[in-house]
Order: C-alpha cells, then sequence, then structure tokens
C-alpha cells in the first residue's frame, strides 16, 4: 500500500473523550503504517507538548474569546471543562448546524485551503461533531482532495440536540447532511447502526470502522500506581464521569447496591468511581450506605486504566434512548482483562459486550437484572465466564488498517469523478 499524506480536520484533538482519541490514535497509527497526517483542530482546550512532532496545528476559536464569552454572560474559560459548558441558545438555536460553524469553522478552513496550497495531500478527513465541521470539506471545493466524512455520532439519526425551532432551519440540516454524505469520496460511521443509518436513509456506501484501543496502553508499568483497593471486598470500578440525568440514570444501579447491601447484611461489594461528580450522582450516593460508593476522585488517564485492570469488573453504563450508542471507555475496558457489567440493552455498546463475551448485558432500568450481575461478580461466575473473542477489530492497528484501505479507495473513485 503506497505512503499518503492525510489531512484530518476535527474540532477535539484530544479532549478526555473517544471522539477526540479517535483521531489522535488514529493518527498515531496511521504514523505507524507510514503514512503522513496533519490535524486542524481548535486552540480552545489548549495544545499538548507533541502538536508539533504529530503535525498538529490549532486554530483560535471564539468559542473562547474572553470578550464574547463575557458578553454571552458564559464562564471564562479556565479550563477545557468550561470550553465544554453549553453555549448560548443565541448560537444553538439560530445557526445551522450548530455554533461552530460561526466560531470555529471559518479560521480551520483558512488553515486548510492553507495546508492544500503549500502540500500535496492525498486524502482529507472531515470528523464530527460538531457536524459543521464536515461543511469545510464542502467548503474546499472542487479542486480538494479525495474527501472522507467521518461521523462519530449521527447527523440527524438519533441527533444530540431537540429539533430546530423552525421549519426552514429543519430543512436546511437536512440539506447540509445531505449534500455532504453525497459529495463526500467515503463516509464512516463509527458504530454500526450509524453506518446503516447513512446506507438505508440517504442511499450513500457507508463504512464501520469502531472506536478502539491502544495496546501501548497494556503493561507499561503503570499499576503500580493506581489506588489500592480493599482485599475483602468486591470492587466494581467505573473510571469517568458516570453521569445522571434523562440519556444515563444511574439511580436504579444505587438501588441495586442499596437492596444487595441489605439483604446480605452488609456491603462486601463496593462501587469505585474515578471521575467528576455532578450534582445529582452526590445525592445518589448521600443516598445509600456509606461503605457502598468509594470516590477516588479524578486521575490521570494511565492511573485510570490501571485501576480498571485491578478491578473485579467494571461498570458501563449508557443511554436507553440511543441504539448508536457506544462509549469510549467501553474500548478501555475491553483492552482491561476485566470482566463487564454493561447497563445496555438494544444498543451498539450491548451488541459488541455481548459479541466480544466480556461480560453481561443488563437493560439500565431492571433494578433485579443489576442486582443478579452484581452478585454474579461476588460469587465468582461473572470472573468464571469471562471469554473474551474477537477483539482485534477493536484494537489498533486494526481501526487505522481499515480506513487506510478506504483512503484507497477514496483516491481511486476521487480520481475517476
Amino acid at each position: 500500500m503506497p505512503t499518503r499524506r492525510l489531512l484530518v480536520v476535527t474540532y477535539h484533538h484530544p479532549p478526555d473523550t473517544s471522539g477526540g482519541h479517535r483521531w489522535a490514535l488514529m493518527g498515531k497509527w496511521l504514523r505507524t503504517l507510514g503514512h503522513e497526517v496533519v490535524t486542524v483542530t481548535s486552540a480552545a482546550h489548549g495544545g499538548l507538548p507533541d502538536d508539533q512532532a504529530t503535525g498538529t496545528q490549532r486554530v483560535d476559536d471564539l468559542a473562547s474569546s474572553p470578550t464574547l464569552r463575557r458578553l454571552l454572560r458564559r464562564p471564562a474559560t479556565a479550563s477545557p471543562e468550561l470550553v465544554a459548558a453549553s453555549p448560548s441558545r443565541v448560537f444553538t438555536d439560530v445557526i445551522v448546524p450548530d455554533a461552530n460553524l460561526a466560531t470555529w469553522a471559518p479560521g480551520a478552513l483558512r488553515a486548510a485551503r492553507r495546508l492544500i496550497r503549500e502540500r500535496d495531500f492525498d486524502c482529507v478527513v472531515t470528523s464530527g461533531p460538531p457536524h459543521s465541521t464536515h461543511l469545510i470539506g464542502l467548503m474546499l471545493g472542487s479542486s480538494r482532495p479525495a474527501w472522507i466524512a467521518d461521523f462519530r455520532d449521527g447527523w440527524r439519526y438519533e441527533p444530540l440536540r431537540p429539533p430546530w425551532p423552525t421549519p426552514p432551519q429543519e430543512r436546511l440540516d437536512a440539506v447540509l447532511e445531505r449534500r455532504v454524505v453525497t459529495r463526500a469520496e467515503a463516509v464512516i460511521g463509527v458504530t454500526r447502526p450509524i453506518a446503516e443509518d447513512l446506507r438505508q436513509r440517504l442511499g450513500v456506501e457507508s463504512t464501520y470502522i469502531a472506536n478502539g484501543w491502544d495496546p501501548d496502553w497494556q503493561n507499561d508499568g503503570t499499576d503500580r500506581n493506581a489506588p489500592e483497593l480493599p482485599p475483602d471486598t468486591v470492587n466494581i470500578v467505573h473510571t469517568g464521569t458516570l453521569g445522571s440525568g434523562a440519556w444515563r440514570d444511574p439511580a436504579p444501579l444505587f438501588a441495586a447496591l442499596q437492596r444487595i447491601a441489605e439483604e446480605d447484611g452488609g456491603a462486601r461489594v463496593r462501587l469505585v468511581l474515578a471521575g467528576h461528580l455532578d450534582t445529582g450522582l452526590e445525592k445518589l450516593i448521600q443516598s445509600v450506605d456509606g461503605n457502598l460508593v468509594q470516590h477516588l476522585g479524578r486521575m490521570p488517564r494511565q492511573q485510570a486504566l490501571a485501576l480498571q485492570r485491578r478491578g473485579d469488573a467494571l461498570l458501563l453504563l449508557t443511554s436507553s434512548r440511543h441504539v448508536s450508542h457506544a462509549t469510549g471507555k467501553l474500548f478501555e475496558y475491553l483492552a482491561s482483562g476485566t470482566p463487564i457489567i454493561a447497563l445496555a440493552k438494544g444498543n451498539e455498546a450491548a451488541r459488541i459486550v455481548q459479541e466480544t463475551a466480556t461480560g453481561v448485558t443488563i437493560a439500565p432500568d431492571d433494578v433485579e437484572g443489576i442486582c443478579r450481575a452484581i452478585r454474579s461478580v461476588m460469587d465468582g461466575s461473572l470472573a468464571r465466564d469471562y471469554a473474551p473473542r474477537g477483539l482485534d477489530r477493536y484494537g489498533y492497528p486494526g481501526p487505522a488498517e481499515a480506513v487506510a484501505e478506504l483512503i484507497e479507495e477514496a483516491i481511486g473513485r476521487r480520481a475517476t469523478a
């Protein structure tokens, strides 16, 4: 396979989310395969020490402008989390497809055009959300290289935003989505449902290329830095933000934990949380026996990965509303060698856990089912039944090899267009 020069346009690179890490990891492994990767991304989240070495170019973003944030009464951007705070409805309810079209896309487009003039790129990848990132591919014009549109979430399929306030905005949003997927030489869905929707609803060829884990995460000597877990307790670990609210509701989980503590005459099981607590989650923790939950606070990524390897089981909580839901945490869990309790039913996360035989899946609101799953950790049956299979497609370099093949297809289609 020939060496290719690739320009990636993606808004996050990388915050602590699966989407951002997708192209940080993908770029790393495409380079390992011999390709050159240059990334245009937002400067709002700050830079990384290896930006220059990895060819990452960060573009100014009005979302982090102190003046604009004061005018819109948004908090100052003292941290990346505040940059990600909900923008003003002045933007979210007016600008189609999203506010980043005004705050970041113009600078990203200028940077992409400049880079294409300076270097002979073989292919451009736009990765969203935000879905306005894909419009940069459209606006590059007829002289652009081959173009791949990578959908980490659906655009109009299981959208993350509510319906638009007016019918003209809805129609424009639909037109923009269709124009992107029909004009790109290749389209990727990060989950199977997203890829199938693009194929069935919009009639385009689409390729399912999942997120994955980096084998360099494993056996890196960081286990000694992970917090010690009590040896006389069954420890169920969750890393990252557990969350609360309409999309992911941890209340049934806490009800199950409390039921087990009461029925078993004591708490031999503990939920170990490493990550941010929101107000709703703090209230849930206060509502159960104090020995049932241990909150370790936020910790560096490598330390969290080591903690996953120390747990007796790993907890995954997904949305019951989104068939395409499969968080980046799932792929970390697959790499850990630890059985998974996936509170997931009928979605992509449940399918992957079942397909790989890496744990059990239970509906997120099934308290009795969650109790059974926790007891399977306590009696050792979950560990005995743990027999992973078919993990190769979810670990690098597998996803990068799939993208490299698609790049060749896109270049071929562009050449014959």
